[in-house]
């Protein structure tokens, strides 16, 4: 019993030193384990949770972060995401994009690609999941 909690808090670790996790992600990785059991998985978990290693709200800013600055991708995109990896509402809303934000993302990205076509710039920005296109100008 006290090995496979090792085993788990191991494995936890060899996850979140590739990148940042949400409590689901790890969640989901450790019951495909044989030798985890419900009780093992959370105490696993609260003892990342305690020790500052698994946070969700850090998870979320991060994930935003990273999106904004390498695959840019617009507030539905990051909130669809970030539902996938299980992560509350409450959270997701806090860290979304505001309206100026996601507007000069839109307009970084479409210099980037040289799209000047305003159908095309519309289409490109809806395919990365920007939301509030209404008032943009190119």
């Amino acid at each position: 019993m006290e090995k496979d909690l090792e085993r788990l808090k191991n494995k936890t670790l060899k996850l979140l030193s590739y990148r940042p996790r949400s409590i689901s992600e790890i969640k989901f990785c450790l019951k495909r384990l044989e030798y985890a059991t419900p009780a093992l998985i959370n105490q696993t978990i609260e003892y990342f949770i305690d020790s500052g290693l698994l946070d969700d709200q850090k998870f979320a800013e991060w994930w935003v972060d990273q999106r904004t600055t390498h695959r840019p991708k617009g507030n539905i995109a990051l909130k669809s995401e970030l539902l996938q990896k299980g992560i509350d509402d409450s959270i997701i809303n806090s860290v979304l994009l505001d309206f100026d934000q996601e507007q000069e993302l839109a307009k970084k990205l479409l210099e980037k690609k040289k799209i000047t076509d305003k159908q095309k710039a519309y289409k490109y920005l809806y395919s990365r999941g920007f939301s509030n296109l209404q008032g943009f100008s190119l």
